[in-house]
């Protein structure tokens, strides 16, 4: 046809009148309605075009050349919903052509409506598996917009096209690893070990897979594999010196610890271990000799500060706990730990303002926070303040955490302190039946049982209408 012909030459007006002759020979063929859209199309006049291409599907609801050259219309216009609706009708026409559900998706994609992009590119990818763009394309999607689940699976079966290919497989381990699936996330570095070998960066990965699956035995088996390879490697060192302090190996931790200080004397980590193995000696004056020693060497170092600070407490220095921790506060101001430590600290000295501001604080940022509660309302209950405040906080203890054996005790001792023996001796001997052998929780119970007698015997004295001679009496009347 010359209209045909005209257009390929760029010729689109004269195509245009060549159009036009062959309408007013077959006004109701479908084909030509489409082509002089086409050429409309390209002189930019895109109503006309559209009008002939909507007569095209009038005449003919299944013309795919209309729908694809409508939905390029609509696009150019940013008329999204227009060009979906067109390409859904392509899919429907030819579902076995994956280009219209690419244009699906990333018109989905330029809509934000990221779910049923992801959605279109895996069915491109069921229609034809040969082709792996689309997934790829759908898992950056899901890892840009946090949906992690949708990541993974997709990553599964890019993986069965590619078992080997390690930048997935890299991809899934750090989501399984995201999601806590520590199991799958072992699978996948067991994988990349066959294509990559065991290097060390993968026996230390596995090492603390291992440790998240409680397996310490394989843990340290695994870390003792990469210190064979690298035996100068610090990650390796410290690894192994926190593995063998966690299974009690004091003596063959302390001895990798002074391999790792000796080699690496600017790695704070070897000083921060070594203050944790003096504390599992119970020995917090070695700590505070340990970490005098470089708290000035590392000054913004949070652990070194607060390891420091609690030694101090172990040892009752509350001056020097207080200012080690209140540093390490200021290193790292959400510490709960911290927080925690130094309310007792402030408990301690009396300085009450303090540790009640801390208590208020962190009750106030986690509600669940089971010790802060029964902290507090044992403070206030000792020094015989707001017993109504106290009572409720202890409670609050309680039902985050029924069983435990202090929270028990201080709502015992706060019913204690309000005269109410008979709910302070239940509490406190249920505490009792779960610590036994705490010698506090007994002197609880004795002294709530001695006030109890007391008050049985005062009561009963004054029943029986028994003068107390030692306290003046009222003049006698008949």
């Amino acid at each position: 046809m010359q209209g045909e012909f005209l257009v390929n030459q760029g010729n689109y007006a004269l195509a245009i009148l060549e159009f036009q002759d062959a309408l007013d020979l077959d006004p109701n063929a479908p084909t030509i309605h489409v082509s002089i859209a086409d050429a409309y199309r390209r002189l930019g006049k895109n109503k006309r075009a559209e009008n002939h291409l909507q007569v095209a599907i009038e005449l003919n609801p299944d013309e795919v050349e209309a729908y694809e050259i409508l939905g390029k219309i609509y696009i150019l216009q940013k008329r999204l919903p227009q060009a979906e609706a067109a390409f859904r009708e392509l899919t429907r026409l030819d579902p076995d052509n994956i280009d219209h559900l690419y244009a699906l998706a990333d018109l989905a994609r330029l809509q934000k409506q990221w779910d049923i992009a992801i959605d279109y590119y895996l069915e491109a990818y069921r229609v034809n598996s040969m082709v792996v763009k689309g997934l790829e394309q759908a898992l950056q999607i899901s890892l840009a917009t946090n949906k992690f689940e949708r990541a993974e699976e997709i990553c599964d079966l890019l993986l069965e096209e590619e078992p080997e290919n390690e930048k997935y497989l890299e991809t899934l381990r750090d989501l399984a690893l995201f999601d806590n699936d520590f199991e799958k996330a072992l699978k996948t570095i067991q994988i990349l070990e066959t294509t990559r070998g065991p290097t060390v960066e993968l026996l230390i990965q596995k090492s603390a897979l291992y440790e998240e699956l409680d397996d310490s035995e394989n843990a340290l088996k695994e870390i003792l594999k990469a210190f064979g390879r690298d035996s100068l490697n610090s990650d390796v060192l410290n690894r192994l010196v926190n593995l063998l302090l966690n299974d009690k190996q004091i003596d063959r931790a302390e001895n990798y610890n002074q391999l790792l200080i000796e080699k690496f004397p600017d790695d704070v980590r070897g000083f921060i271990n070594t203050g944790f193995l003096a504390l599992n000696r119970n020995k917090p004056e070695d700590a505070i000799v340990a970490l005098s020693s470089c708290v000035e060497k590392f000054p913004n170092e949070f652990t070194v500060h607060y390891l420091l600070g609690t030694s101090y407490y172990q040892v009752k220095d509350y001056g020097n706990a207080e200012v080690y921790l209140s540093q390490a506060l200021g290193i790292f101001p959400d510490s709960r730990n911290t927080k925690h430590n130094l309310a007792l600290i402030y408990d301690q000295i009396g300085e009450w303002s303090k540790s009640d501001e801390l208590y208020l604080d962190l009750v106030a940022t986690d509600s669940t926070d089971a010790q802060a509660f029964n902290n507090y309302a044992y403070s206030l209950a000792d020094r015989n303040e707001d017993f109504e405040l106290a009572l409720e906080l202890a409670k609050n203890a309680i039902r985050l955490v029924p069983k435990s054996a202090p929270y028990l005790d201080t709502i015992g001792w706060i019913y204690y302190k309000l005269n109410d023996y008979e709910k302070a001796i239940e509490f406190i001997r249920e505490s009792l039946s779960i610590d036994s052998s705490n010698p506090v929780i007994q002197d609880h119970l004795n002294a709530v049982i001695k006030a109890k007698s007391m008050h049985v015997v005062d009561k009963g004295i004054q029943q029986a209408g028994i003068t107390d001679t030692t306290k003046a009496t009222l003049p006698f009347k008949e």
